[in-house]
């Protein structure tokens, strides 16, 4: 059980996205420099990492429900007809059903509340960026 455990848990790394590692490139140390400028990381660039963040818990979430509910199914399966185990199985499906919905649901309604004020989606969020007075 534990391996099938591990197996839905590290299912969903396999479809995160990833990004091709370049070589590094150092930055200039004259802080004067058109170089040395573009190498700052600004408060942007942690908008998709956040969006590909919010979208592997959804997965993770997701894939976790299945398990409990594929659990439940099985325990229904082996019952053998006990009432009291039939009862305890069909408990385990109604809570992986209902945390599927729970799931679909808060990712629509995320969605939509960046969608209407924001005019985004998780997969291109942007964060707002911050500039000090008087600049």
């Amino acid at each position: 059980m534990r391996k099938i455990i591990a197996l839905f848990l590290s299912l969903p790394l396999y479809f995160l996205p990833i990004k091709i590692a370049h070589a590094i490139e150092v930055c200039p140390q004259d802080p004067n420099s058109i170089a040395s400028k573009a190498c700052k990381f600004t408060a942007g660039d942690f908008g998709p990492l956040v969006g590909t963040i919010i979208q592997a818990i959804f997965v993770i979430a997701v894939i976790v429900a299945l398990g409990y509910l594929i659990y439940g199914a099985v325990r229904w399966i082996i019952s053998q007809g006990d009432k009291a185990k039939v009862t305890d199985a069909r408990n385990h499906i109604i809570a992986a059903i209902i945390g599927l919905v729970i799931v679909f649901l808060s990712y629509l309604v995320i969605n939509l509340i960046l969608g209407i004020f924001f005019n985004q989606s998780i997969q291109d969020l942007q964060l707002p960026k911050f500039t000090p007075v008087g600049s």
